[in-house]
């Protein structure tokens, strides 16, 4: 049973406020017909909620890692200090601030979500506050109760949107369409102008039309941050045709593309840059209390925004809303010195990172129906940086500082709506349309696993005696139109070409073998429209993009061995690298295919040694 007395009990006011003046403690319980799974998503989107009840928009600005928020209501300024959140997955959530001006020194609100059946949960909300002087006092005492009545309110239109499906993103049908009426736009007429000429792109009218529509009827918060994983899922559009839209759409002045520097923590974005090539080695949180590199596979997010020729974004905030922005971080707790902290954790099958706030290091947390274990005992004396335990474990911690501590749980899990660099890389179009963009010199991006592809032109000084330098020339160049036409056909892209060799990377390899088997087989001897022979190579491996040659190429052991393995390739053979053929797709189509290979000796240039490496003459 959960009551104001258990509240404050469990979460007693610090002498450093009550010594302030005499706290007014408001509580409410509300029994809501849908179960907290549910309800959670909700809850957790504060902004949202807050909006809902009628509570003004706010401005946040971060300022040596705290958020100061400001707004104005019923006539009054109001400034404070935002107090970082703390919540627990499907359980509870709060926070306070520290005002400077306003009504009160110091709110804190916490709000507990319980079940209740199998289709209801009970909701409780507490708000407590510390009056600045008598006269808020009575305004306090007589406005927050009230407030009771605007959370049924919020409450019951969740309780509807949910029981009715709504779906989580806002996209009003074509026959709806209609601008937002506080959007401030600047040019709406371009967005219709330019539709023909993406459609001669190859981007289908009905996706540009979608497209467009959701940017008329979006607020200025949905258009904030466009995502395009996100918006291809929500619009049921293909997310190739979705990405190649946004950059055709850079070059004709709707858009605007955003290398985003974010967070490995909170993944809040620290750094927007319009170049790559401003990129920094380095950046910090200091909400999190961490310097970390960017230059990692995971530190960068490349995003849209709608050009402001266009229309103008800002984004309404109505709640710094942690929890929402957050949803990887399942638990965050502060918890004091000397003082210990469990729970029973609603977590289910998965991997996960338990850590200190501030802190790099780690404990990783995998959950199991097999595992035996039923606690995390997260103790001084425990050393173990590997724990296995059941599904909905207990989680034990003891802070043996003198310091408050804040312990996180987070999921390990990538965030599958983040574009990456080494996403946007494998597009033609951007290196095409982008050919501008270069990394900083002083810098290498990890850009994770890529497969890399060499043509070379087999016997090319005795071709350019037999066809002239004119005719060599013009074969040459066929020869490269082709290959490119392959290699994107087969969603590969080439990253550069080196006198009669193309360099091209694919983010499959069964793709690299099936586009180096299409270009064997047009510039095979049978085939008399060319007279260009060719032989490929083929290795798989992690890469670094960097600036050698003022823009994006690939660096590192991957390209150079695939580079070398050219020395055992003769014209008309495939040749690729153990890495390749062990992988499961690649074998798979082997065997189907029925193709015989040979297997021969790669001694390494580099090293003492000497790899197997696999031909296959097409």
């Amino acid at each position: 049973m959960i009551d104001l007395k258990t509240i404050l009990q469990k979460n007693p006011w610090e002498e450093i406020w009550k010594s302030k003046g005499k706290p007014i403690d408001c509580f409410w319980e509300f029994d809501i017909s849908v179960t907290r799974e549910e309800i959670w998503p909700y809850l957790i989107d504060t902004s949202s909620f807050n909006q809902r009840i009628g509570l003004p928009k706010f401005q946040y600005k971060e300022k040596d890692g705290k958020l100061i928020g400001k707004t104005k209501q019923a006539g009054f300024q109001l400034e404070w200090e935002e107090v970082p959140w703390e919540w627990e997955y499907l359980k509870e959530l709060g926070n306070a601030r520290i005002y400077q001006k306003g009504f009160a020194q110091y709110i804190r609100v916490k709000i507990i979500s319980e079940p209740l059946g199998e289709s209801r949960c009970k909701v409780y909300v507490y708000l407590g506050a510390i009056p600045r002087n008598f006269f808020t006092r009575k305004i306090l005492e007589f406005a927050l109760p009230k407030l009771r009545e605007s959370f049924q309110k919020g409450f019951n239109e969740i309780e509807e949107e949910i029981k009715r499906g709504k779906p989580k993103f806002r996209f009003l049908p074509s026959k709806e369409k209609t601008f937002i009426p506080d959007a401030q736009w600047i040019h709406p007429e371009k967005l219709e102008k330019q539709i023909p000429i993406l459609t001669q792109k190859g981007i289908s009218k009905e996706s540009i039309t979608k497209v467009f529509d959701w940017i008329k009827t979006s607020s200025d918060n949905d258009l904030d941050r466009i995502r395009i994983k996100q918006i291809s899922k929500n619009l049921d559009i293909d997310p190739d045709e979705v990405l190649y839209l946004f950059l055709h759409g850079c070059r004709l002045g709707i858009f605007t593309l955003s290398w985003d520097i974010v967070c490995p923590h909170c993944r809040g974005v620290r750094t927007s840059l319009t170049k790559l090539g401003d990129l920094p080695a380095k950046d910090q949180c200091d909400v999190c209390e961490i310097d970390f590199d960017t230059t990692g596979v995971n530190s960068i997010e490349v995003t849209f925004h709608i050009h402001p020729s266009v229309r103008i974004v800002e984004k309404q905030i109505y709640c710094a809303a942690e929890p929402a922005t957050k949803q990887h971080i399942l638990l965050t707790k502060k918890i004091g010195g000397k003082k210990s902290f469990s729970s029973n954790l609603l977590i289910g099958t998965g991997v996960y990172r338990l850590r200190k706030k501030g802190e790099k290091k780690y404990k990783l947390v995998e959950t199991k129906q097999s595992h035996n274990q039923t606690d995390i005992l997260w103790l001084p004396e425990t050393s173990e940086d590997e724990i296995r335990v059941i599904p909905k474990p207990n989680l034990v911690f003891e802070n043996e500082s003198e310091h408050d501590v804040t312990i996180v749980l987070e999921e390990r899990s990538e965030d599958q709506f983040c574009l990456r660099p080494t996403e946007i890389f494998n597009y033609q179009e951007f290196r095409d349309l982008f050919s501008e963009e270069a990394i900083a010199t002083n810098l290498q991006l990890d850009i994770g696993i890529k497969t890399i592809l060499f043509t070379d032109i087999v016997g090319s000084t005795k071709f350019y005696e037999t066809e002239g330098d004119h005719g060599a020339f013009l074969q040459v160049r066929e020869h490269f139109i082709k290959t490119n036409q392959i290699i994107q056909n087969f969603r590969g892209v080439v990253v550069k070409t080196i006198g009669d060799a193309v360099m091209a990377s694919f983010s499959s390899p069964l793709q690299a073998l099936k586009a180096a088997k299409e270009m064997q087989e047009w510039f095979h001897p049978e085939n008399k429209h060319t007279p260009v022979r060719i032989r490929i190579s083929i290795h798989t491996g992690n890469c670094l993009a960097v600036n050698l040659n003022s823009n994006i190429d690939y660096f590192g052991n991957t390209v150079n061995y695939t580079a070398k393995l050219q020395s055992v390739t003769n014209s008309g053979e495939i040749s690729f690298s153990e890495t390749i053929f062990r992988d499961k797709e690649i074998r798979e189509y082997l065997r189907q295919s029925e193709i015989k290979l040979k297997k021969v000796e790669f001694p390494l240039p580099w090293a003492s040694r000497t790899d197997f490496v696999y031909i296959w003459k097409v």
